[in-house]
């Protein structure tokens, strides 16, 4: 199999993601219906994150397909760390209570950074990490995937919190279930529209970038970005538009009981339509 291939990175990079979500949802709600808690996850998640550290490292040093692979794949597990530790609520804010409903504006907005700054600056601490110890290496393509995770997380949260119609699913777990309430579904925020265009923008640079790729490692490299970019936007237009895709996951989570998940993390999570929030 030529695994340089640009169809066989592309389907090789959705089958990773639907997995990857599908294994970090299945592990989050497993703490939910007891036996396993966070204390027993996040040593494991742990061992994985690190495990993702080496990959990146590794990829860096790699200017071959298995190089931009493992790169790739080592972000993804370093990403699944921090998923974990938020969806577990070991890693969130110091505010733990719903959004006042009189809380508007920028006073709104800072209780909404403060339910969750721990993480974000979590994040941010092991962006600037990988960067100081990867940036002068010749394979950077582990490193894109981490900043394309952490910017259209971003893109997503503001989504979120300035209105998205959809933005409520049915699984987010209890401990974390009072984020919703920061959320905006009442109305579209114009911003999507913005979001959207750049989103796309960059996704025709990496289409472009791996169409004119001329080795295989930035092949590779390009056409896993821009895979994921894909999956990105279609992660932004569910959290606008009436769609379900609870059958893409049936299987990482629990068949009895309905809750929300907030959006805007890893890949796209099961939805439903939701109420209107004032």
């Amino acid at each position: 199999m030529e695994t340089a291939h640009p169809v066989i990175v592309v389907l090789i990079a959705i089958i990773v993601w639907w997995l990857s979500t599908g294994l970090v949802l299945a592990v989050v709600h497993r703490t939910e219906r007891g036996g396993w808690g966070p204390r027993q996850v996040m040593p494991v998640m742990t061992f994985f994150g690190i495990a993702g550290v080496g990959l990146m490292w590794f990829g860096a040093q790699e200017t071959t397909s298995l190089g931009s692979y493992a790169g790739f794949f080592g972000a993804l597990l370093v990403w699944a760390w921090h998923e974990a530790a938020f969806l577990t609520g070991v890693l969130m804010g110091g505010r733990a209570g719903e959004c006042p409903p009189a809380l508007v504006g920028f006073a709104r907005f800072r209780a909404a950074w403060e339910a969750i700054c721990d993480h974000e600056i979590a994040i941010l601490v092991t962006g600037l990490g990988l960067w100081v110890a990867l940036s002068n290496s010749p394979n950077l393509f582990g490193l894109a995937a981490f900043g394309l995770l952490w910017g259209m997380r971003i893109s997503a949260k503001l989504l979120i919190f300035f209105g998205a119609p959809n933005a409520v699913s049915e699984l987010m777990p209890r401990r974390i279930a009072h984020l919703k309430s920061y959320f905006r579904t009442d109305r579209l925020t114009p911003l999507f529209y913005i979001l959207m265009a750049g989103a796309v923008s960059l996704f025709v640079l990496l289409v472009i970038a791996a169409n004119e790729a001329t080795q295989d490692h930035s092949v590779v490299g390009h056409s896993l970005l821009a895979t994921f970019m894909a999956l990105a936007i279609l992660e932004h237009l569910v959290l606008v538009l009436p769609v379900s895709d609870t059958a893409l996951w049936r299987w990482a989570v629990p068949t009895g009981g309905k809750h929300s998940i907030d959006h805007g993390s890893h890949p796209v999570v099961i939805r439903q339509a939701p109420d209107k929030q004032q």
